[in-house]
This record gives C-alpha cells, structure tokens and sequence, in this order.
C-alpha cells in the first residue's frame, strides 16, 4: 500500500476544510450570490401592510400582513417548497410566502403546520411569481404571528 506524501495529505486537509466551512455558511443562511442573511434590524423603521396591498410594495423590503388561509407543502415539486397562502387560497391568493426545502429543518414545527389559520406578518423583500407578490422566507425569524406577541 502507498503511503500518501506530505503534500497530498496537506491538500486533502485543506478541501476537508473548505467543504465544511461551505456547509457551515450554508446552514446560517449564506448563499453565495444570494440574498443576504435576514437582519430584523433592516426592518424596524418598515411599516407594515396588508397581504391584499403587498403589490404596491413589490421590490422593496417590507413587512407584508394577513390570514393564513391554507398552508401546503409541496414535497413533490422541484425544491420542496412550502406555501403560505394569505386571505385567499391558491389560485387567487393576494400574496404568498414560500419556504424553500432546504430551509425547512430551521422550522420547528413545520411550517404548514405552524401557521395554518394564523394571523402572520412577514419580513423581507417582495417580489413576485405568476403575478402574485411573494415574500422567499428562510429562517423563522421572518415570520411572526399574533400568538408570538408584539
């Protein structure tokens, strides 16, 4: 059996350690090339609106409001998504949250579960799918409901 150099040991050690740092960033919420990590500081000064309104806040960051009215999780479309439906259900849904599947084991219990028929507010930038404003949640911080208090 051939004995590995010192050098080959060395860059070995070195990929070792750049894949786990990728696979810490990842798990905190760092995507590189992605949005940042979500910071509720940036959204202290941001006045709320209602699900029904959120199209008039599409591309800015803002705290989006309404009922959950059917909360689903998409296990067998591509990237596992969940949807936050607020006020409407799909297909005519004002607004919707969607939870990615990667990020899904940052919530405690699943998301679907947690805020089915609850008053939510939302956190972060608005964008929208089909012509729907949507808010992309990825950690629980994002989201909170009137059950969690002021």
């Amino acid at each position: 059996m051939a004995r590995r150099s010192r050098t080959q040991t060395l860059i070995l050690a070195g990929v070792a350690l750049v894949v786990a740092g990728a696979f810490i960033l990842r798990r905190s919420g760092f995507t590189p090339g992605g949005p940042p990590p979500f910071n509720p500081a940036d959204y202290i000064d941001v006045p709320a609106v209602e699900a029904v309104d959120a199209a008039s806040v599409v591309g800015e960051q803002a705290v989006v409001c309404g009922q959950v009215v059917n909360a689903v999780f998409a296990s067998g479309t591509g990237g596992q998504p969940t949807f936050l439906n607020l006020e409407r259900p799909y297909p005519d849904q004002p607004f919707d949250v969607v939870i990615w599947g990667r990020d899904r084991d940052r919530f405690h219990p699943p998301p679907e579960v947690a805020w089915q028929g609850e008053r939510i507010c939302v956190a972060g930038p608005v964008t929208t799918h089909q012509g729907v404003p949507r808010i992309q949640v990825s950690t629980p911080a994002q989201i909170q409901s009137d059950r969690d208090g002021p």
